[in-house]
């Protein structure tokens, strides 16, 4: 069994919500997936918007199948699914010059009993929270992240770094199919895991976010969700914030 809450919001700062979020039909299968979208003015929330549409129109095509599909095929699955967003995206762009350089990223997981499997694009993550133990699943794909990888910056500068926002991959390319990151893990009984878009970990810290989790007597998700929501804007909410908290209770 698990429960969900989803949250939305514009931030402080932004004046429109360029994310974009998807969770499942009560019949569906268990895909719950977080778009970050850019380009400014429509652009990102377009972005974001189609890469959604087309992740629940594959869902539905089907639904009634899914429960029948390998990891491997799961896999298949979202890999196409993401490379016909990336298309649409692309031909957005393309019949309307206002959309031109807009494009998202993507962070997906599909929960099938106790497996998960992550498929990701740009700099959206995925954590899960167990026993008071933090485990990002997701590698950004940042220039943040290549600059630490290549040992210029340490992880302490990932955080303030005035390039943290420069994203080196996501959906809304035109010269090459866009390279999916897939992961899996094992999830066991009181996990949480945690889909959020940059907006939310700009501003709270994944150990602030397991202190909200860990540390408090409340058990209602929709009031932890509340929670995150309030302290990333008292922060100061610089950028749209949107996340998926899941939390599971298994047998």
């Amino acid at each position: 069994m698990l429960s969900y809450a989803i949250r939305s919001h514009r931030g402080r700062i932004r004046e429109t919500n360029e994310d974009s979020f998807f969770i499942p039909s009560q019949e569906g299968p268990l895909i719950f997936a977080v778009a970050d979208g850019m380009g400014g003015h429509a652009g990102g929330e377009v972005a974001s918007s189609l890469a959604v549409r087309v992740l629940g129109k594959r869902v539905e095509e089907i639904s009634e199948d899914f429960h029948q599909l390998g990891q491997a095929q799961a896999e298949a699955f979202l890999r196409t699914t993401i490379q016909q967003a990336n298309t649409e995206i692309v031909q957005a762009q393309e019949q309307q010059s206002e959309l031109k350089g807009m494009g998202t990223t993507l962070t997906a997981a599909y929960i099938r009993g106790r497996d998960l499997l992550v498929a990701h694009v740009g700099d959206s993550q995925a954590h899960t929270f167990r026993n008071g133990r933090i485990i990002q699943l997701t590698e950004d794909h940042s220039l943040v992240m290549e600059l630490l990888k290549n040992g210029e910056i340490d992880a302490e500068e990932v955080h303030n770094h005035p390039q943290r926002h420069m994203i080196t991959r996501f959906l809304g390319i035109a010269d090459h199919p866009v390279v999916v990151d897939f992961y899996t893990s094992t999830i066991e009984s009181g996990d949480y895991l945690l889909l959020c878009t940059d907006g939310l970990t700009t501003m709270l810290r994944p150990s602030e976010i397991g202190d909200v989790l860990f540390e408090r007597e409340e058990s209602d998700l929709e009031i932890i969700a509340d929670a995150l929501l309030s302290q990333a804007n008292e922060r100061g909410g610089s950028d749209n914030i949107t996340f998926a908290l899941i939390h599971f209770i298994l047998e």
